[in-house]
């Protein structure tokens, strides 16, 4: 699916068809009120002067759970959004940062080319999906690290603190992370949050799954959240051990 989708930048009417059933994806995928959301949010954006615009994260991949928002990608200025209903994350980033940030092997603007539900493209993202195709392109896994090292020291911060919540979130997004570096170093790319822990079963990593599924789907105690550091440790040693080589 996802080379076949990166494949539909060949040609201009292959991209339009992609475009165009990633508008109904977007559609099938939200409920009537989010659909309202995006559609003022792109509105927006258009008025800013947007070159694209894209549904991003688990709604994309109908994976939702009571933790997601609504995630956007815009290349362009971000629209306003804090007097819209709702939890609302947009990334907004110029052209040219879109050209640089795939040479330099960042994910998340490849996750929106592969997975994102593209509403409107100017060209750009189809540009950019013959860069990663032609160049054969992929995300460094190593370039989690680096931002795995700022989460650790917040989550330790926040668990001699004793807050708990604060705690588990912080953790979420170091798992996530961890995660999804984890199977780029694998060759897999990363789907949702929420589908991320079945993709490390199957991927021989159930430590780190289990760790996973439970900062999303549970409510561990201060107790089991001190020992998950040393789980996420354990899965990414082989992964710094090539980064530091």
């Amino acid at each position: 699916m996802s080379a076949d989708r990166l494949a539909a930048c060949r040609t201009a009417a292959a991209w339009h068809g992609r475009i165009q059933a990633d508008r109904i994806r977007a559609a099938r995928n939200q409920t009537a009120s989010q659909r309202e959301v995006t559609a003022e949010v792109m509105a927006r954006a258009v008025e800013l002067g947007a070159l694209a615009f894209a549904l991003t994260g688990s709604t994309a991949r109908r994976s939702a759970t009571a933790l997601s928002d609504l995630d956007y990608h815009v290349i362009g200025l971000r629209p306003r959004t804090d007097d819209l209903p709702g939890d609302i994350d947009v990334v907004a980033h110029s052209a040219t940062a879109l050209h640089r940030r795939l040479i330099d092997g960042d994910d998340f603007v490849q996750w929106t080319l592969r997975w994102g539900c593209i509403l409107l493209d100017a060209g750009v993202l189809r540009e950019g999906a013959q860069l990663v195709a032609e160049r054969q392109l992929w995300p460094h896994p190593g370039r989690a690290l680096v931002r795995l090292q700022y989460h650790q020291r917040e989550v330790d911060r926040l668990l001699r603190l004793g807050d708990r919540d604060a705690a588990q979130q912080e953790l979420r997004a170091e798992a996530t992370t961890a995660a999804r570096a984890v199977l780029l170093d694998l060759g897999e790319f990363p789907l949702s949050r929420a589908e991320l822990p079945g993709q490390l079963e199957r991927a021989g990593y159930g430590p780190l799954a289990a760790v996973l599924a439970s900062l999303v789907h549970g409510e561990p105690d201060l107790s089991e959240l001190v020992a998950i550091p040393a789980v996420l440790d354990g899965s990414l040693a082989t992964l710094r051990e090539r980064s530091a080589a």
